[in-house]
């Protein structure tokens, strides 16, 4: 059964088909329900939070909360940066178009009457007010005025919220350590920039809720969200306010007075590696830092390097003492130049001291000698003992932007190279490398890293944080140390720096003066410095000072030595240093500075001596076209007197110089200006006065030796 017969055709059994159409679709509409579960499974179960939360963001708008920016203080906790809060405008659109679809505002007059009050492009506004976004400024850090005119429209979805504005109360003090911050609360320059994740703290927010149409959700169980900012730290420095002051204003008297492109000062205190004073000219106002050329805002005592010229003796000299090369009292022979693979070192004046004390050599700034001493380290420990003193790679400063400076590759550095680096050219180094080296010296021996950073607090005032230098090594040994600062000192009693003297204090130092190198050529443009220390036995205080092509006598211990003596006598004051030796004026000491113009260097040199006077000679000249002080007036016997023959001065193809302008100056300093100058002075008036006057010109060109005549009035006849 159930077989057909054979030659028969099958027969179907009524309702099969039906049934696998039924099973069939049983199985699709099963199928479809598990996937469809599978899908509310995953969302409400696998992704439930993920999208209820991105539906809440949808609905929430937030308006951010800037977080308060710590301040900066300094040493003393007196305000350096600060933040002040200030009113922003911003716009709600979809709350400000729901108000338009009410008929409540006009879009368009909304944008003219802000653009109005906020002195604004009206377009501008439009475009800010109808943007596609929850939430949008119109204009930030508006003025009171233009808070109180924005209140009283009072149009619909645009609000006043509060950012802060940073302040800086000492406007161009320090500018170049602080830097600035933008307009969002980010640190843009200097210390401003390099600590700004601890300064800006976290910003926080107000989110409220909206509807599909752009109404905020009003119900009992919404509330708005509030995120509260994490104010900043605050950085306390170890910059003196005060101690700034004094090198801010000495720097600039010194490029004004010279004529100079600009300069930098830098002071430390040795046994801390803390930076006193960072200062430099050109500067700007960091409040207004938008209306000053961008290179005003360079930080050029940490991101420009140049040779050093002859300061770099102190560290030439440092290694080839502490490598047992040289004594203080090792006698060197400096016939005036030295001979190097064919070619010819000589020295600044282009003289020779003969066969002398090394420490003669030091204090008279000789070339030839310490080209010498750089040849008999050879260049692997040379080269050793650049690398203890960070020439050539960062210091580690807490600045942005610092250079390594540049030092031929020892592995392609000539015998001349070598000889040449020895007295600070063919190398560059920036003026916070040579402070860190000076530091070191004064420190017996130990480099420590320059820092500005002091502490951190909380805003309860509450330290948080000590900052130490991130590196203290042994450089060379502490006799070392002492045997350099020694030398140093017979620089300022003896040699070239006597301009740094300190009446009451033992001061050590060194001058230097380099060419400039512009596009890998040396140019005849200079860079006149002084690197110094005091007092000298248990230093307190390490200062480099460089003046940047400076005007007539580009000399360091010309330009640069006064200003260190005038930063370093007003902070030692300040501090409350004791002196370290008691000065006694004898009257009967005192003698009449003789006039040594038109003299040969030897007839000056006997005349000077045979009056009881020492000289030093600035340039390389046969005969002397200026002096100082000027002949007449009284100076203690034993003094040195300064001369200055043709090759100290800037002079064109004639040999004519500039006449410097002396308005406003008293008797002591238009004398000092014009030998600078190359230039005598003839005197009328009241020479207890001020300049009322002057023949020739400021700006003419003269011969040098002419006589300018001078005009003096006492204030009280002006």
């Amino acid at each position: 059964m159930g077989r057909t017969a054979p030659g028969f055709p099958a027969v179907r059994m009524p309702g099969m088909g039906l049934r696998r159409r039924i099973l069939l679709v049983f199985l699709l509409f099963t199928l479809a329900l598990a996937v469809l579960a599978g899908r509310l499974v995953t969302i409400q179960v696998v992704r439930g939070e993920a999208l209820r939360q991105k539906a809440l963001d949808m609905r929430l708008w937030q308006v951010p909360v800037q977080a308060r920016r710590g301040d900066i203080v300094d040493r003393n906790g007196r305000p350096l940066a600060t933040s002040t809060d200030v009113d922003t405008v911003y716009v709600a659109p979809a709350e400000l178009q729901e108000a338009a679809r009410k008929g409540q505002v006009d879009i368009e007059q909304a944008a003219q009457e802000l653009a109005r009050v906020l002195h604004m492009d009206p377009q501008e506004v439009y475009e800010k007010l109808t943007v596609p976004h929850a939430f949008w400024y119109v204009k930030r850090r508006v003025t009171d005025a233009e808070s109180r005119a924005v209140r009283q429209l009072d149009i619909p979805g645009v609000h006043i919220t509060q950012e802060a504005r940073r302040f800086y109360p000492k406007g161009e003090l320090a500018a170049h350590v602080l830097g600035f911050a933008g307009v969002d609360n980010q640190g843009l320059e200097g210390i401003e920039a390099y600590y700004d994740g601890k300064l800006s703290g976290k910003d926080g927010y107000i989110a409220t809720e909206y509807d599909a149409l752009g109404r905020p959700i009003r119900l009992p169980t919404v509330q708005a969200r509030y995120v509260r900012p994490v104010p900043g730290l605050t950085l306390r420095l170890t910059i003196d306010e005060t101690i700034q002051y004094i090198a801010e204003r000495e720097l600039e008297r010194a490029v004004i007075q010279h004529g100079a492109k600009g300069g930098v000062i830098v002071v430390m205190d040795p046994r801390t590696g803390g930076i006193l004073a960072l200062a430099s000219r050109p500067t700007y106002d960091p409040n207004r830092f938008a209306d000053f050329p961008r290179q005003s805002w360079r930080t050029k005592p940490v991101a420009d390097a140049f040779p050093p010229g002859s300061i770099f003796k102190i560290i030439t000299g440092s290694a080839a003492v502490d490598a047992g090369k040289v004594t203080p009292d090792t006698i060197v022979d400096d016939p005036g130049f030295l001979t190097v693979g064919g070619e010819t070192i000589s020295n600044w004046n282009q003289a020779g001291l003969g066969s002398v004390p090394f420490r003669e050599g030091f204090a008279h700034s000789s070339n030839v000698v310490f080209g010498k001493m750089a040849l008999a380290l050879g260049k692997p420990l040379f080269y050793q003992y650049l690398d203890r003193f960070h020439i050539g790679r960062l210091t580690g400063i807490d600045l942005p932007g610092e250079a390594t400076g540049i030092v031929p590759p020892m592995d392609r550095a000539s015998p001349l190279d070598l000889a040449i680096m020895g007295f600070g050219q063919t190398l560059t180094t920036t003026p916070i490398q040579m402070a860190a080296a000076v530091a070191a010296v004064a420190n017996d021996g130990m480099w420590q890293t320059p820092h500005l950073a002091q502490a951190w607090l909380d805003p309860e005032g509450q330290v948080v944080e000590e900052v130490q230098p991130a590196e203290r090594r042994q450089v060379i040994k502490p006799e070392t140390a002492r045997t350099i600062r020694e030398l140093m000192r017979g620089v300022v009693e003896q040699g070239t720096g006597s301009r740094a003297r300190i009446p009451g204090y033992d001061v050590g130092g060194k001058t230097g003066t380099a060419n400039k190198v512009e596009k890998g050529r040396v140019v005849q443009k200079y860079i006149g410095s002084f690197a110094g220390l005091v007092p000298v036995e248990e230093p307190r205080l390490a200062i480099v000072v460089s003046i940047d092509e400076p005007s007539g006598i580009y000399y360091g211990g010309y330009v640069a030595a006064p200003v260190f003596q005038a930063v370093a006598r007003d902070v030692l004051r300040y501090l409350g240093v004791p002196p370290t030796r008691e000065e006694r004026a004898d009257p009967k000491r005192l003698r009449q500075v003789p006039n040594l113009m038109n003299l040969t260097r030897q007839e000056a040199r006997q005349r000077a001596q045979a009056a009881g006077f020492e000289v030093t000679f600035e340039g390389g000249g046969p005969r002397v076209v200026g002096q100082f002080p000027a002949a007449g007036a009284q100076l203690e016997q034993g003094s040195t007197i300064i001369l200055y023959t043709e090759a100290a001065f800037r002079q064109d193809e004639e040999g004519r110089v500039t006449v410097p302008d002396l308005r406003g100056l008293d008797y002591a300093a238009a004398a000092e200006r014009l030998a600078a100058a190359g230039l005598q002075m003839e005197v009328r008036g009241d020479r207890e006065g001020v300049v009322a006057g002057q023949q020739p010109a400021a700006g003419t060109r003269v011969p040098i030796g002419s006589v300018v005549t001078v005009i003096f009035r006492s204030p009280a006849s002006r």
